[in-house]
């Protein structure tokens, strides 16, 4: 069963490396619904934030994969959970207001 990832990625600052990520992905074929590229000036790093959609047992496959390539610092990932799950909704609760 296929889940929604989001994998936040901090690396050095190289022209090559977003290209290299996304090279990796393709060739597991893995879907990327969103990318995200911020970088830092005073420090000179880069976050690369991506969002996959694939299983969990790919997920950390391309994980390992991904902190070999040259340049990367650390690599990190959480599961994006559906708008309609249980954990996210609300329940409406009924509260008796009282009068004085």
């Amino acid at each position: 069963m296929k889940h929604q990832f989001r994998v936040i990625i901090l690396g050095e600052r190289e022209t090559r490396l977003l290209s290299r990520i996304l090279i990796l992905l393709n060739r597991r074929n893995l879907k990327t619904n969103h990318i995200n590229v911020s970088s830092n000036e005073t420090i000179g790093n880069v976050q690369y934030v991506l969002d996959l959609e694939c299983q969990e047992e790919q997920l950390i496959k391309v994980k390992k994969l991904i902190e070999k390539l040259i340049g990367i610092i650390h690599v990190y990932s959480s599961r994006i959970e559906e708008k309609n799950s249980r954990k996210n909704s609300w329940k409406k609760i009924d509260l008796p207001l009282a009068t004085y």
